[in-house]
């Protein structure tokens, strides 16, 4: 099927690339019609602040809900309390009311108004609007600070706060973006030696992006989707889009060097590399899938986006890629050196001519023997003559009938097409041999720096942000600051205590409402309590309780708790009051401990499907196993350095901080299901090249050897430009952006080196033959998978495996 798309494709570029770009427009056209929604709530099924929020929607409130502006007196002018402020005041709340969408204004006079600071320096309007805060726009927020021109011209300053500055607040990525495509075309020029070479990824990797954050933006509308999700998933579409069109550019470039014609080549390409692409991304949405396991919308909607950046890079790198390959055609074929053909890009050979020379007419004379006894004597001869780094060159060879396809595949493609098959540069040559001749000491050093770096990860301790950890100078920061300082911390984080009576009330002056409002008041921890409020029916009554503390503190969430646990409980007891406590602090609260009860579910489902796609591709449970535990590593290290930056502050300010910030509940989780998607790229290029090795030698340790010499120059390639794709999302504003961006960038670099380039090669060493024991049972249960075959077989059959034998047990071993 691959086969076949990729060959539709590249004998319709034309055709097919005009398909894409009428698909992004279409796309784009939607995204300005209907626009592109986010929304911060969440929904927490199940949970106390879910029921509070429920239950108040019994009160005839607006859709917003009340949204503060906030208005500032400097020192320079007169109070807000002097008669000229007073009148600015109010005739800006009546040129507020004009403004689309707004239903009601109220000013800090009112009595139900927002409230004037004691200096009368500080006070709060509060708008109600008929659309709720998802569907607050930059448009509305602008309309209603301008509005606020009157009080402006009074010399007061006008800040919007709440959902209306997070409305304003929302930024563009777009420079992050630039960076990391910009970093990446440096990568990618140097490696290829070509600066059209280089545009490819970057072109397929843009058209998906823009195609998938469309998408994003549209599904807001059918469901909360977090400001963050479209950046992590632009961070994470981008990262592959471009990793896996470089794999397949890598692929594509080594047949047009071996003479084969630029349609076949893109097809042939898209059935082998592109084979370990859908593997591969199909691993990723597998792993985010895992999230649904959470229970919560919001894990929902952030596995969702990244989810679809993936879907749709893996579909631009089977479609889109072959078109722009077949277009371009010659122009990708590697430079010729010393007269001949490169073999090219990431994974040149740096042999010498004479001595390729020399293997070539070797296997000549083999292919015309056909002698199994004098392949192997030349594959030996070779080796020797050749070093550890060049184990490995194949005869190839067009499986016998009845041969398993995946010992078909390892031995009938050429050397240059196996990801370990030939020399590669020198310095991973060296490193793999280093690595295979010391194992025990390799391991054990790996094992410690990374303990080292994952060490912090014992202290992690999960909490929420608020606006307070919003970049100086954004609208949701100053009027945070503002209304801290003249209202308390805790004026920025109200709690919502609802309750149902059991029979309607005659008034708040019923008893029942009378001694919860006497506990509330007398509870450790509150600052004030506003008066009791009742719905129409008489039967639901709720009360706003400002904490003494800030939303994101610890100490509000133990108020929480303590509400819940002491407070309402001793004051509702026989009175037939159901009461909830709601509000963010609450519900956050109340999402980070489902995710600490769910997240060992997610953990285990995200391991096992690892596991289990490893088995299903290398037909080895040791191997299987061993990986998974692996990724496990770079997850653990990535957990440290998020806990030393973000929850300690060590570094912080280099990275955009003024200090330490909590890190909320959903941030490890969602990155532990997505770096163990993203390692699985490496995992399988790497274990593809050491197993097609071992399927065509027999030898364990020079199988890992050829492995890591063939791929370790274009795994950390690819991971070099992933990294600085994530690292360019340090200049966002989100602390949360920030966070996916170090603790991503950290894990890829540690998988891509100390994982993919020691632990594993050692491991696999000392186990030696253990790797490929695969149970009978299991072995005739499994199918049989080559996953970078591309069908394609032109040379003579290779020995046959003993009788009864699968291709892996019968295999001779070393090490």
């Amino acid at each position: 099927m691959l086969l076949a798309t990729g060959r539709w494709c590249a004998r319709r570029p034309k055709r097919t690339v005009a398909a894409w770009l009428l698909l992004l427009v279409a796309l784009a056209a939607a995204v300005g019609t209907f626009g592109r929604v986010t929304s911060e709530a969440v929904t927490i099924p199940g949970s106390d602040s879910q029921a509070a929020r429920d239950t108040a929607g019994a009160f005839a409130d607006a859709a917003s809900g009340r949204q503060p502006v906030v208005l500032y007196a400097p020192a320079d002018v007169a109070p807000l309390t002097s008669s000229g402020q007073r009148r600015a005041v109010e005739e800006a709340a009546r040129a507020i009311e004009g403004v689309d969408h707004v239903v009601a204004v109220t000013t800090p006079y009112e009595p139900v108004g927002g409230g004037l600071a004691a200096d009368g320096r500080t006070g709060r309007l509060t708008v109600e609007l008929d659309v709720g805060g998802r569907d607050i726009t930059p448009e509305t927020t602008r309309a209603v600070t301008e509005a606020a021109a009157p009080a402006a011209r009074a010399g007061i300053e006008v800040t919007a706060g709440g959902d209306l500055a997070a409305a304003a607040d929302k930024g563009s990525t777009g420079h992050s973006e630039v960076i990391g495509l910009a970093a990446a075309f440096v990568v990618l020029a140097l490696g290829f030696g070509s600066l059209v070479a280089a545009g490819v990824p970057l072109l397929t990797g843009a058209v998906a992006l823009g195609a998938s954050l469309c998408l994003i933006g549209l599904a807001g509308h059918l469901m909360d989707m977090p400001s963050s999700g479209a950046t992590i998933a632009a961070m994470i579409g981008l990262g592959v889009g471009i990793d896996y069109t470089l794999f397949c550019l890598t692929r594509f470039r080594e047949l047009l060097a071996a003479g084969v014609g630029v349609e076949d080549a893109a097809a042939r390409t898209t059935a082998g590399s592109g084979r370990a692409v859908v593997f591969a991304g199909s691993a990723v949405v597998a792993a985010l899938a895992g999230l649904a396991l959470g229970g919560l919308p919001l894990l929902h909607a952030l596995a969702l986006a990244p989810g679809i950046a993936v879907l749709v890079a893996m579909a631009a790198t089977l479609t889109l890629l072959p078109a722009v390959l077949s277009l371009l055609g010659p122009r990708l074929t590697p430079r010729a050196r010393n007269g001949r053909k490169a073999r090219g890009g990431f994974r040149a050979r740096d042999k010498q001519d004479a001595r390729e020379e020399r293997e070539e007419r070797e296997d000549g004379a083999v292919r015309a023997s056909g002698n199994a006894r004098e392949r192997r004597d030349a594959r030996k001869e070779r080796s020797a003559g050749c070093g550890a780094g060049e184990a490995g060159t194949e005869v190839t060879a067009a499986g016998p009938d009845g041969e398993h396809p995946e010992t078909h595949a390892a031995r009938s493609r050429p050397a240059e097409a196996h990801p370990g098959a030939g020399g590669a540069p020198a310095g991973w040559g060296r490193i793999a041999a280093f690595v295979a001749s010391r194992p025990w000491r390799c391991l054990l050093g790996a094992l410690l720096l990374t303990g080292v770096l994952a060490a912090p990860a014992s202290q992690l301790t999960l909490g929420q942000l608020d606006a307070g950890d919003k970049a100086v100078g954004t609208a949701s920061r100053t009027a945070y600051d503002r209304l801290a300082d003249a209202f308390g911390p805790g004026a920025n984080g109200p709690l919502q205590v609802v309750s149902s009576l059991p029979s309607p009330a005659s008034g708040t002056d019923d008893a029942r409402i009378t001694a919860v409002s006497s506990a509330l008041r007398a509870t450790r921890g509150v600052a004030s309590v506003g008066p009791a409020q009742l719905d129409a029916s008489g039967t639901r009554v709720r009360w706003q309780v400002t904490p003494t503390t800030a939303p994101a503190d610890p100490d509000t969430v133990a108020l929480v708790h303590r509400l819940r646990d002491e407070t309402l409980p001793g004051s509702t007891g026989g009175t037939g009051l159901v009461t909830h406590v709601g509000g963010v602090t609450a519900a956050q609260a109340d999402l980070n401990e489902r995710l600490t009860a769910r997240m060992p579910l997610v953990v285990g489902f995200v391991l096992a499907v690892a596991a289990l796609l490893l088995l299903v591709a290398f037909r080895s449970p040791v191997v299987a196993v061993k990986a998974a535990l692996m990724n496990l590593v770079s997850v653990a290290a990535a957990y440290g350095v998020l806990t030393a930056i973000f929850q300690w502050g060590w570094g912080a300010t280099p990275v955009g901080l003024e200090g330490p910030v909590p890190i909320p509940g959903y941030v490890p989780l969602l990155m532990f299901a997505v770096l163990f998607g993203l390692a699985m790229d490496y995992e399988v290029f790497l274990l593809s090249a050491v197993r097609a090795a071992y399927l065509r030698d027999g030898d364990n340790r020079s199988a890992v050897i050829s492995g890591l010499s063939g791929t370790g120059r274009i795994i950390t390639s690819a991971a070099l430009i992933m990294v600085s794709v994530f690292l360019g999302y340090l200049l966002s504003d989100d602390p949360v952006v920030k966070m996916f961006g170090i603790g991503l960038a950290t894990a890829v670099a540690l998988d891509a080196t100390v994982v993919r380039g020691v632990l594993v090669p050692s491991t696999m060493v000392l186990l030696g033959r253990a790797n490929w024991w695969l149970p009978g049972a299991l072995d005739r249960l499994l199918p049989r998978l080559a996953i970078e075959d591309d069908g394609h077989a032109d040379a003579v059959p290779p020995p046959s495996a003993p009788a009864g034998g699968t291709p892996l047990a019968d295999a001779r071993s070393a090490s």
